[in-house]
């Protein structure tokens, strides 16, 4: 019977459990399990506290037989020479990797990081991070997938800036060149005025569908909240229940109903036209931090 099984039989006569032992030895219960595997062998402090805790001596753990006073003689200098072998051989375990479950020695080869893992709620989700122990191989790995997930992400990212900036370009283009083309027929058909007001529609239009595409100013939020200026809600109406007061009330739900159109039609004309001038300025803005990446 090894050392490691004396342990185990030492243990459970005491009614101990590995971490019971562990917490007692202060080490981790995975150093307890390797020592009663055999694959490892403690320390010659660890034995002296564990033969106290245990209640027993090294000799019962070492099964040494004392036959005589020249036996004990003999005996003690060759098992201090073991337990003196194995303390320089093993170091105490101070933590076991929890990607690979090896078992750590060194403070330098151990790392805690927080890592992010996705918490499943129904159809919600939402990001929290733990804390995890990892050896300087796993540590290693562990940052060479981050880099390469940042990687990923930046590209992704820079793929839709990019699309956002094509966007911007091609459908102000298009809307443009219908103004433009509009002007070249009135200055054809002798309107210069008319031309000269649509060359300035052409430009206007095309800042401001640029801007509201690429959406990283304040135009399209100024434009959201002017607009709504006009959707207000109309006082409720008293009527008498006969047919002359449901005629009454259809009639003034239609006046209230037009009057509603036309205050929204007013108000997103107001801030089309007031976006339109701003985006002029803010337009070339909007460029600059889609290049650098911002939103």
């Amino acid at each position: 019977m090894g050392i490691g099984l004396k342990i185990k039989e030492y243990r459970t006569k005491a009614g101990l459990t590995q971490k019971d032992l562990a917490d007692k030895l202060h080490i981790t219960y995975q150093a307890v399990s390797r020592w009663e595997n055999d694959d490892a062998e403690p320390s010659f402090d660890m034995l002296k506290d564990m033969c106290r805790i245990l209640n027993c001596s090294t000799d019962d753990l070492f099964e040494i037989k004392k036959k005589d006073e020249e036996k004990i003689e003999e005996q003690p200098p060759q098992i201090i020479e073991r337990v003196i072998i194995k303390e320089t051989e093993q170091k105490p375990i101070i933590g076991v990797c929890e990607q690979c479950n090896k078992p750590i020695y060194e403070t330098s080869d151990l790392f805690r990081v927080n890592e992010p893992y996705v918490v499943r709620n129904g159809r919600t989700s939402h990001t929290e991070h733990r804390q995890r122990t990892l050896c300087k191989e796993c540590n290693e790995i562990s940052l060479l997938e981050q880099k390469r997930f940042e990687k990923q992400a930046k590209m992704q990212r820079d793929a839709k800036f990019k699309a956002k900036r094509i966007h911007s370009f091609i459908w102000p283009s298009l809307l443009a060149l219908l103004f433009i083309v509009m002007a070249i027929i009135s200055f054809i058909n002798g309107n210069a005025s008319t031309g000269v007001f649509e060359i300035v529609l052409a430009l206007l239009g095309f800042t401001f569908l640029g801007t509201m595409i690429l959406n990283n100013t304040f135009i399209p939020d100024l434009w959201s909240e002017v607009s709504s200026w006009g959707f207000v809600k109309m006082p409720g109406i008293i009527f008498s229940f006969s047919l002359d007061g449901f005629i009454f009330l259809i009639v003034i739900k239609i006046i209230f109903f037009i009057v509603g159109m036309i205050l929204a039609l007013l108000a997103i004309i107001f801030a089309t036209a007031l976006a339109l001038v701003l985006s002029v300025f803010v337009y070339p803005y909007a460029i600059i931090k889609n290049l650098k990446g911002n939103e």
